[in-house]
């Protein structure tokens, strides 16, 4: 079965749909043969028209997405096509089929045509489908191509082909998720929504925010973008429409560019995002998991470095290195540069850089000395033994004898027995017979 066509998109030169999940063809295949036409659509299918370079160069998805079918038939057709599947939406309108590689979703079009359909979902991306019967798209709005080149855009009432399909006029009043969905969609796949998609957004907001999902649905889309390569801009549509502003108050604008150039973790992400904002109420209000919320105050509160550690005393940067991992430690390193790129007082900013580049070498030197420590603690003779083979009492002469076997095991690892570290421990011992004295 073919199911491969190149187009044109001024992301690459040309664009072909990878190989469809085994399940998503066979689902189709097992519909075409009742009568029913079956497309493959959503995000599932967005994921696959992907050029091979972006997905080569890409990390693992952290989320595993569901493919979706759109079928033209009603309920009643569907539960006899596939009577395994079932119904997961209060509408009857989405069927679930479980399948060895996973979950596949079949909407149903009911008494609508697919073309109909399709367009109800408001958002371009979401308005086309594949269809693998024949190898043929079905995009009634002609969507697609403003997918590939990376746009973001709508379909409604206000188009010709959406008013004579019945498109909604705003697509976001219909269904408040679509600040959620166009957000992510806008993440994962590196868009830009042009003008009609941010006015309509901003139009509905203050009718519907009490409509918004918030809480935890809330929670993990935010978390979806957050994992994403660069959730600056999906960051900016979601304050820009009214949503950010609403659920978290006080997020600065200056946050959403910075944040694709830190490490991909999540809690110094939030953090990164979070800054500004009353942030434990901000996470008590999205759910939070506690151990999360946890390392996120963590974060803000040692950020930024310079400031946070008292330059005279090791006690307070010894309790920041044991309550944050080195990844962490090196991202509030990452993100205080960041800041002090941005800061257009010269003064401050080499201040800032100088004191950066001591908390480092002070940093080095605990974990030099942990380090040896640990190399100590591990040596097949102790202090006490130095001490009785050596006939002195305690003393400087103590450490650096077990410093120099130290190093002497770490040369050879197999060297770490008793009697050749006293043999090596009485070869040192005369060439330093001034330590001793």
């Amino acid at each position: 079965m073919r199911q491969s066509e190149s187009i044109s998109s001024s992301r690459g030169n040309e664009v072909s749909l990878r190989t469809l999940p085994a399940p998503v063809l066979d689902l189709c295949a097992r519909l075409e043969e009742q009568g029913l036409r079956s497309l493959s659509q959503g995000e599932g299918l967005l994921d696959h028209l992907r050029p091979e370079e972006d997905v080569a160069g890409s990390s693992p998805p952290a989320f595993v997405r569901t493919c979706s079918i759109l079928c033209e038939a009603t309920p009643e057709q569907l539960a006899r096509a596939l009577p395994r599947a079932v119904v997961t939406s209060e509408d009857g309108v989405r069927w679930t089929q479980g399948t060895p590689e996973g979950p596949v979703d079949i909407l149903c079009c009911g008494t609508r045509s697919l073309d109909e359909t399709l367009c109800a979902f408001g958002l371009g991306p979401l308005t086309f489908g594949f269809r693998p019967a024949d190898a043929s798209w079905q995009d009634p709005a002609g969507q697609r191509q403003a997918f590939l080149s990376g746009e973001l855009t709508l379909v409604d009432a206000s188009d010709k082909v959406g008013a004579t399909l019945g498109a909604a006029t705003n697509p976001f009043d219909v269904a408040p998720r679509r600040y959620w969905i166009a957000a992510r969609l806008i993440a994962e796949h590196g868009l830009t929504p042009n003008g009609a998609v941010l006015d309509a957004a901003q139009t509905a907001f203050e009718g519907l925010r009490e409509r918004l999902p918030q809480a935890a649905p809330a929670r993990r889309e935010i978390r979806r973008i957050l994992d994403c390569e660069d959730p600056g801009p999906a960051l900016r549509f979601l304050r820009e429409s009214g949503v950010g502003p609403f659920l978290v108050p006080g997020t600065r604008p200056e946050n959403e560019d910075r944040i694709r150039l830190l490490p991909m973790l999540p809690a110094v992400r939030w953090a990164a995002w979070l800054r500004g904002s009353a942030t434990a109420s901000a996470m008590v209000r999205l759910r939070v998991p506690h151990a999360l919320a946890r390392r996120v105050e963590r974060l803000q509160a040692t950020h930024p470095l310079d400031r946070t550690v008292d330059s005279g005393r090791e006690g307070g940067l010894r309790r920041i290195l044991s309550r944050l991992t080195a990844e962490e430690l090196e991202a509030l390193f990452s993100w205080r540069r960041l800041d002090l790129a941005h800061n257009p007082n010269e003064s401050e900013r080499l201040e800032g850089e100088r004191k950066l580049a001591e908390l480092e070498d002070r940093i080095a030197k605990i974990r030099t000395t942990a380090s040896n420590l640990q190399e100590v603690r591990a040596l097949a003779i102790d202090g006490a033994a130095v001490m009785d083979l050596l006939g002195a009492g305690p003393g400087r002469h103590v450490g650096q004898a077990l410093a120099h076997l130290a190093r002497h095991v770490a040369e050879a690892p197999e060297r770490n027995l008793r009697e050749p570290l006293e043999t090596e421990l009485l070869a040192w011992a005369r060439e330093n017979t001034n330590l001793l004295d």
